[in-house]
């Protein structure tokens, strides 16, 4: 077997067919140019109502704000001391205090207030007793109990409601352990 090999030939391309190819190809990248530069448009467009949108709030942030009076800033402190008071008394287990206020009370008193206050552990309790009796049993109770040191008796007064109806108002202070 023989191989000669021409040196004076060439490939044969079909040029229409590379051509057809050229053309589709430039014409993808030529929509692939018009999408892109949309797409940049939109988004220089975009930019600059961003820096707009900016400047207006840099400018509104640069005013000086109206000067509040000192009566709403004292009011305004007025409510945050009552929403700390509410956060300072949410802060104590009222489970608990009134457990241990339940194993010291006994019959015949009435407690009508009970004022935890949590950063000096003094609590305060009003209330109203029968009798004198059934009062100083709740004093004792209270000092027996280790939850309760330092009881004091603050204040007393005697309860007349109507002729039949008598008792005593009371208030004591004490520390609170729990």
């Amino acid at each position: 077997m023989r191989i000669s090999v021409n040196l004076a030939t060439r490939y044969y391309y079909d040029n229409r067919k590379i051509n057809i190819a050229m053309a589709i190809a430039g014409a993808l990248l030529l929509l692939l140019l018009v999408i892109l530069i949309g797409v940049a448009v939109a988004n220089f467009g975009e930019i600059g109502r961003l820096r707009k949108e900016q400047a207006e709030l840099d400018a509104r942030q640069k005013k000086p704000g109206g000067t509040v009076s000192e009566k709403d800033y004292k009011a305004l402190l007025s409510r945050i001391g009552e929403a700390n008071a509410i956060i300072g008394k949410k802060a104590v287990s009222w489970l608990e205090l009134l457990n241990r206020l339940e194993e010291v009370v006994p019959d015949g008193v009435a407690i009508t207030s009970i004022d935890p206050d949590q950063k000096s552990q003094e609590l305060k309790i009003d209330g109203a007793a029968r009798s004198f009796a059934s009062l100083r049993l709740l004093l004792e109770n209270m000092e027996r109990s280790p939850n309760f040191p330092n009881v004091l008796l603050l204040n007393q007064k005697e309860l007349k409601v109507r002729d039949k109806q008598q008792g005593i108002s009371f208030a004591i202070s004490s520390r609170l352990v729990l």
